[in-house]
C-alpha cells in the first residue's frame, strides 16, 4: 500500500526539485556552503546553474505526462539522484572524501532525508513492478 497516490507523488516530486532548480539558477553558491565545507568557484556556480534547466524542465514535463509513467520515471530519477548526489557525497560511492557540511542547521542532512523520504512515499508494489520491468526489459 502506498503512503500518498501517485497524482500526489509527481506534485510532490514536481515541487520539491522544482524548488532545487530556482536555488541552483538563483543560489548556486548557497547549493555549495550549505552542504560542503568549501566554497563555490565561479565555474562550479556555471555548473549547478546549467543544471538547474534539466530539473526544472524534468519537474515541469513529469507533469504532463501519464501518471503512472511520470511515476515510474521520478523513482529512476530519485534513485540515481540519490546515489550520486547525497548518498555518494556521504559514503564515497564514487568521490571520495567529499567535505560534507554535518554542522549548524541539518545542511547535508536535508537532501540525505529529502531523498529517502520520496524514494520510500512510492508504492513499494510499484518500485517492484519496475524492477520487472528492467529485468526483463
Amino acid at each position: 500500500m502506498s503512503l500518498i497516490t501517485g497524482e500526489q507523488y509527481v506534485q510532490a516530486w514536481g515541487a520539491v526539485f522544482g524548488v532545487y532548480a530556482l536555488l541552483m539558477l538563483l543560489a548556486p553558491e548557497k547549493m555549495v556552503s550549505d552542504h560542503f565545507k568549501a566554497k563555490c568557484t565561479p565555474m562550479t556556480a556555471f555548473w549547478i546553474r546549467g543544471q538547474s534547466v534539466a530539473w526544472a524542465s524534468t519537474s515541469y514535463l513529469l507533469q504532463k505526462i501519464d501518471t503512472a509513467d511520470a511515476v515510474d520515471f521520478g523513482l529512476l530519477a530519485i534513485i540515481a539522484t540519490a546515489l550520486l548526489y547525497p548518498y555518494n557525497a556521504k559514503f564515497g560511492l564514487i568521490s571520495k572524501k567529499m567535505p560534507v557540511k554535518y554542522t549548524g542547521f541539518p545542511n547535508h542532512y536535508v537532501p540525505e532525508v529529502l531523498m529517502t523520504v520520496c524514494e520510500s512515499s512510492n508504492c513499494p508494489r510499484r518500485a517492484l513492478a519496475l524492477f520487472r520491468v528492467l529485468q526483463t526489459g
